[in-house]
Order: structure tokens, then C-alpha cells, then sequence
């Protein structure tokens, strides 16, 4: 069965970019709020490990973020995060912590120019 498509609206997509550019030399990092196969907000958080090759969402923030986009009717459905100086692919390590089916993971590559961004869901 194929997935609807996820719409990610340019501003949102811009939001992301900048948040992930604001955290370098880190990764940045947060999640998406959908309704229906439609992203609404981007929530910005920290990157709890402070690295620039990995990322995790604090758990307090990712709570504030489920609370906010509950209450609004909508669902938190997906996650982005940066790659600082590579391409906008999954990494193997990406992958296997890719445990919520359904969800839509956004990769920002800051490598090489200009940001790239790849969208899966899985």
C-alpha cells in the first residue's frame, strides 16, 4: 500500500533550515505536528547531545510539544535533524533509530553548499 505523500509548506521548510543552521556546529534538531498528511508547525528544540553527529530530542520538550499539538487536534508525526557537514540522506544510525512507523524524518545536509533536504517516511 503507498503512503500518502506528506506536505511540508515552504515556510515550514525554511523554519527548519534556519533552526538547523542557528545550531551549528551541532545538529539541530525537533519535531513536526501534522494534520492529516499536512505539516503545521515546526517545534524547535535542543539538541540534548550537543554533538555534531548525533541528536536527541529532550524528553521534557517532546512532551511540551505533544501537549501543545494535542491540544490544537493535531498529531506529532514526525522529526528533523541536520547533518552539519553532509548530505541530506539517512544515515545507517538515522535508520535504525527510526522507530515510529508512520512517521515522516527530515534530513537537512548543510555540506556542500547550499541546504539540501530529503524527506522519508517510514
Amino acid at each position: 500500500m503507498t503512503r500518502p505523500a506528506v506536505h511540508l509548506p515552504d515556510d515550514l521548510r525554511q523554519e527548519i533550515i534556519d533552526h538547523c543552521v542557528s545550531e551549528l556546529p551541532n545538529e539541530g534538531c525537533g519535531l513536526l505536528a501534522l494534520d492529516g498528511h499536512v505539516v503545521v508547525k515546526v517545534y524547535r528544540t535542543a539538541n540534548a547531545d550537543a554533538s555534531p553527529k548525533s541528536y536527541t530530542v529532550p524528553p521534557h520538550e517532546h512532551f511540551d510539544a505533544l501537549t501543545d499539538a494535542e491540544s490544537r487536534g493535531w498529531q506529532i508525526g514526525g522529526v528533523f535533524h541536520s547533518h552539519p557537514g553532509g548530505p541530506a540522506e539517512m544515515s545507517p544510525v538515522d535508520r535504525d533509530r527510526a522507530l515510529e512507523t508512520g512517521w515522516v524524518y527530515v534530513v537537512v545536509g548543510l555540506g556542500n553548499g547550499a541546504p539540501r533536504m530529503t524527506l522519508v517516511t517510514v
